[in-house]
């Protein structure tokens, strides 16, 4: 048996959805992720941080864009074949990377590890993080 809670189910299921990425099991990776996204919840954030990536796509894209890839994942509705790209499976994972740092204020080494993969890359412009003032840790972005 193994006591958990919301908070530590959604870092595992982010973590190991990086793990994933790197071994190429997109299908594992965008189903991780979009489980941990969906288990933080949306009050922990406070109203001063800037709006956490999923609330910034969906101002461009219907919430069925969105989520396409979680939902075919987990679904027997649509297409039986897809392609899922490395930016669609890294997008997946900073959202709830996002939402989980924004939500319980902290991060961890390989989020921030990740976040930097994804500058590298070119799926995104900037670390989603940044230093906070007065500790060693990292906090979310604030409006």
């Amino acid at each position: 048996m193994v006591r958990t809670t919301k908070k530590l189910s959604a870092m595992r299921q982010i973590l190991i959805a990086i793990r994933c990425i790197d071994s190429v099991d997109y299908e594992c990776a965008v189903t991780l992720a979009g489980a941990a996204e969906g288990q933080i919840d949306e009050k922990l954030i406070p109203a001063d941080t800037e709006p956490h990536l999923f609330r910034v796509i969906r101002k461009y894209f219907s919430s069925e864009a969105t989520n396409e890839d979680v939902v075919w994942m987990k679904h027997p509705s649509g297409e039986n074949d897809r392609e899922v790209t490395q930016f669609d499976v890294a997008l997946t994972i900073l959202r709830a990377i996002q939402k989980y740092v924004a939500a319980y204020q902290e991060t961890h080494v390989k989020f921030e590890e990740f976040s930097q993969w994804a500058v590298e890359r070119g799926h995104i412009p900037r670390p989603l993080t940044e230093k906070a003032p007065a500790s060693h840790g990292l906090t979310p972005r604030r409006k």
